[in-house]
């Protein structure tokens, strides 16, 4: 066995788990590599590992961590990777998203699951050297860096790959007026290597002196499938599955079934976008009707989806979401429906949430009495979130 002492070429700045040389180390091209450098008791210590085997060794054995091109070292938990970037979770820098071709090297004893871009599924311990990923299950897989397509924490079996949030609201008030409103909204989603599985239902119920005066009911399914090899940032939604019922606005049921091709325009550390278009079917039976309404309409639509995510703060985060369907004049015309929401984290599992919905429809039904209702309906809710995953 070969040893030699450590010798540091450039001077470390540490701050909590953050880590960078003032002068980076260069990158060596890509080689094969048998083992990582800071499992390898064997190894020779050079100049230019030497610092790294002592930074990993001085770790808890569930520490992730990541050596970038321009010299940083990050300690935290690897989470995923999509579209060439990586999310990284450090406890004082927060959530990161680094360029995949950013990275130098990646040490972890935790499971992961990666896809290639031949469509081969590896599931094992990781380490990134040389431009080559190693993963080590019963045997040692090799893979080019440039050849991983996605990577997602643990097996793709069991409950590591869901994760949900469940948020619930009141408004009680009385005295001259006795009024009672709740509303809840369920998130549940499943993520792999190559698909996500969202589903989401919101609802809202409200009385007024005992008097029903709010009630509508969402449930929302989408699958996503990644991986679509024109572009890492293309995926297609082969199911779109919203159903929707609102007694009080005329609407019994309604059922929206479409396809679409969604692409992610921004998707860093700080922001997300994402839009999607495509063809649906739109079925709507009525509460209630008259000579000259039907009891139900049918009619083929197309459907614009925008979700934006950003991140204003260490604690609060910001989303949009806005959908948008075209469809026949006597089935509503121009249906849209959008939710501003506000994420404020009290704890790693508990939120505070302030959400603002807006739904139009250019052609509005009629009530029981004739009436025709407004274009434009506002709410604005307030609730304790509780995360899971």
């Amino acid at each position: 066995m070969l040893i030699s002492v450590p010798s540091f070429s450039a001077q470390e700045i540490v701050l909590g788990d953050y880590i960078k040389t003032e002068f980076p180390l260069p990158v060596t091209e890509p080689t094969s590599i048998e083992t990582n450098i800071a499992l390898n008791t064997d190894a020779v210590t050079t100049t230019e590992n030497s610092q790294e085997i002592i930074l990993a060794d001085s770790l808890g054995i569930d520490e992730d961590w990541v050596w970038l091109k321009s010299g940083e070292f990050l300690i935290g938990k690897i989470e995923d990777l999509y579209n060439d970037k990586l999310a990284f979770d450090s406890d004082d820098l927060g959530d990161l998203k680094i360029k995949w071709k950013d990275i130098s090297r990646i040490n972890s004893r935790q499971l992961f699951t990666i896809l290639t871009v031949n469509g081969g599924v590896i599931t094992g311990t990781i380490a990134l050297e040389n431009g080559v990923m190693t993963i080590s299950n019963n045997r040692q897989h090799k893979v080019n860096q440039k050849d991983l397509m996605t990577l997602i924490a643990g097996p793709e079996t069991g409950t590591n790959i869901w994760k949900g949030k469940v948020t619930f609201g009141a408004n009680l008030s009385s005295g001259n007026t006795n009024k009672l409103e709740y509303n809840t909204n369920a998130e549940l989603s499943r993520d792999t290597t190559t698909s996500r599985i969202k589903t989401s239902y919101t609802s809202t119920i409200g009385k007024t002196d005992n008097v029903k005066t709010d009630e509508n009911h969402r449930f929302l399914v989408t699958y996503d499938v990644y991986g679509v090899y024109i572009d890492k940032d293309l995926f297609f939604r082969p199911i779109k599955l919203n159903l929707y019922r609102d007694p009080l606005q005329n609407v019994n049921s309604q059922v929206n079934l479409g396809i679409g091709l969604g692409y992610q325009f921004i998707d860093n550390s700080e922001q997300e976008l994402k839009m999607i278009l495509g063809p649906s079917y739109l079925y709507t039976k009525y509460e209630y009707t008259d000579a000259q309404l039907n009891k139900s309409d049918a009619s083929l639509a197309v459907d614009f989806e925008l979700d934006y995510k950003r991140e204003i703060h260490d604690k609060i985060d910001l989303g949009l979401n806005y959908k948008l369907t075209a469809t026949e004049s006597n089935l509503g015309g121009y249906l849209q429906i959008t939710k501003l929401n506000f994420d404020i984290e009290l704890t790693d599992i508990l939120d505070f949430d302030i959400s603002f919905f807006w739904d139009r429809r250019s052609n509005p039904l009629s009530n029981a009495d004739g009436d025709t209702l407004e274009k434009n309906d506002f709410r604005l809710t307030f609730g304790l979130g509780v995360s899971f995953n």
